[in-house]
């Protein structure tokens, strides 16, 4: 059925889909206007997809302090041996100097 010139449009109500003749902004029926709201649907699609992102930024620099610790703890362990070592080999050197600038204690 084509409408005559002058009759209002069919329109399809969005939220309770009624079809209606009507050239008024809101449906007849449940009183919401025909207009569909973009604004809530891309306001929560921009908060999910900044919430993803921040949420994997923050995972990635858990992951890269994590890491980071992993290695200055590798160094310093590195470190601490490698002056362990120093200190045993001069405490052997200085008992060798001793050893030989002082005469063995004769025993009574």
């Amino acid at each position: 059925m084509t409408p005559s010139h002058g009759a209002p449009p069919q329109r399809v109500c969005p939220h309770c889909a009624t079809i209606a003749y009507s050239a008024e902004p809101d449906c007849p029926f449940c009183g919401r206007s025909y207009r569909r709201r973009v604004l809530p649907g891309v306001a929560a699609l921009l908060f999910v997809t900044a919430v993803v992102i921040l949420g994997g930024v923050a995972l990635m620099l858990v992951a890269a302090g994590e890491e980071f610790d992993r290695r200055t703890n590798r160094q310093i362990d590195q470190v601490q041996g490698q002056f362990g070592r120093d200190v045993d080999r001069l405490e052997r050197r200085i008992q060798r100097e001793l050893d030989q600038r002082l005469p063995a204690a004769p025993t009574p």
